[in-house]
């Protein structure tokens, strides 16, 4: 997995913080998968729906 540094303010990272703990995750798992769910928003990333469907599709042509 590659590894990026994100610069965040404090206001950001007490938020990141309490959303990791909400959602019990570890803060850089929390911040892995929000940019994931944004670059999929954004049309930049395949869904993990459209993931499991394409999978899916290429086994059963096999």
């Amino acid at each position: 997995m590659a590894k990026v540094i994100v610069y965040l303010r404090e206001q950001e990272r007490s938020a990141l913080y309490e959303l990791a703990t909400k959602e019990y995750r570890a803060p850089k798992a929390q911040a892995a998968l929000i940019i994931r769910k944004e670059l999929e928003r954004l049309g930049l990333l395949e869904t993990d729906a459209e993931n499991q469907e394409e999978k899916h599709d290429e086994q059963c042509a096999s």
